[in-house]
């Protein structure tokens, strides 16, 4: 997965996504025109938060990555958040 796969992912589902490294994080919205300028190496990100519309997910970094190279679907993402 790269970044521009992550901007091309939230543009094709109405998503913004935001990746959490070292105290710091980064944002990539489906409104974005281009990646944010000094982008960490992929590997750093400890986890992100998917903005769905009025529905917010914290997803692991290799579930990004299932839900970006279309191995999980969003319907089986949100799922994995639902409660019993």
């Amino acid at each position: 997965m790269t970044f521009e796969q992550v901007l091309t992912w939230c543009r094709n589902n109405s998503a913004d996504a935001r990746g959490i490294y070292r105290a710091k994080d980064l944002s990539i919205r489906q409104s974005d025109q281009r990646l944010p300028d000094n982008l960490p190496a992929l590997g750093e990100i400890f986890h992100w938060d998917v903005q769905l519309g009025d529905l917010q997910l914290v997803t692991s970094a290799s579930d990004m990555e299932r839900l970006v190279s279309g191995k999980m679907t969003l319907e089986e993402f949100k799922g994995t958040h639902r409660r019993g």
